[in-house]
């Protein structure tokens, strides 16, 4: 979704975010914005030229307002990069992911593709 295969400048802007869990469990990631996001999981590491690659879930954020819902079961010691962008070329903007499961996660910030 957010790689040009042509010679242009990507039309997608993208976070990497890894995701940490204390706990195993399901976990339901969302957000918080006001444009509309989509969003990727994946488990291990993220691979801009592989989308496919360790791709867990996604959505084109269909849920309220337009932003995105994960609904995963996430394992403790276990990677996951959560890659948030959104559904409309070159939009970029501030955004939050709230997340609600088990336990506490800690989100941090891997990279910013802009």
């Amino acid at each position: 979704m957010f790689t040009d295969t042509s010679c242009e400048a990507p039309n997608y802007y993208y976070e990497a975010i890894q995701v940490d869990v204390v706990e195993s469990g399901c976990y339901n990631l969302t957000s918080n914005s006001t444009y509309d996001t989509y969003a990727y999981i994946y488990k291990g590491n993220f691979n801009p030229i592989s989308l496919t690659s360790n791709l867990l879930s996604e959505n084109n954020g269909s849920s309220y307002s337009n932003q995105f819902e994960l609904i995963t079961l996430l394992q403790v010691d276990t990677t996951y990069v959560l890659v948030v962008t959104t559904v409309d070329p070159r939009v970029t903007g501030i955004f939050s992911v709230i997340v609600t499961g088990p336990n506490n996660v800690s989100l941090n910030r891997i990279s910013k593709y802009f």
